[in-house]
């Protein structure tokens, strides 16, 4: 290439000055490559801290709200219909926090698997928390543990893919 010099017309080539730039773009590439790899070689630690940040204060609230129900379905109706309503929401809670972790491969699968299966069981438990008595509130037993098992499962298979022990039960 050459380029035409002002003052004389003539073609001057585009040497120095074209060269300086072709090297210093490939730089800047290797520059971004090499940041990429430090970025995403650290990727697997943070993802999996990224999960345990949602999902610890999800189970601790969990625990209690759980606690709560068991205890308050015996003989407080207004009690377990509140314990419910709360599990409820802080199910949904953990779930909007996790669609925002970015996972890779099958860990985002299950982890869209699990907003699935967690939201069927969210709809249980809502409709759960509109029992009109004790009696009708227990009867949702079954079908509670089907969409536990379902949630659990999930969780598993997040937990598996991130290099994690397996969660407790009931936990994410």
């Amino acid at each position: 290439m050459s380029e035409v010099d002002a003052g004389h017309g003539r073609a001057r080539p585009a040497g120095s000055g074209f060269a300086a730039l072709a090297a210093l773009s490939v730089v800047i590439v290797i520059v971004l490559v090499v940041a990429g790899l430090v970025y995403y070689s650290g990727s697997s630690a943070r993802i999996t801290g990224d999960y345990t940040a949602v999902a610890a204060p999800a189970d601790q609230a969990l625990t209690a709200e759980v606690t709560g129900y068991t205890r308050d379905q015996r003989g407080d109706l207004a009690a377990a219909r509140s314990d419910l309503t709360k599990e409820a929401k802080t199910e949904a809670s953990f779930d909007d926090q996790l669609a925002e972790v970015t996972f890779p491969g099958a860990a985002d699968t299950a982890a869209d698997a699990l907003i699935r299966a967690d939201n069927k069981r969210i709809k249980l438990i809502s409709l759960q928390a509109q029992s009109t008595s004790l009696r009708q509130l227990r009867s949702f037993g079954s079908a509670d543990q089907a969409t536990t098992a379902a949630v659990e499962t999930q969780v598993g298979r997040i937990r598996q893919d991130l290099g994690l022990p397996p969660a407790s039960a009931g936990q994410f």
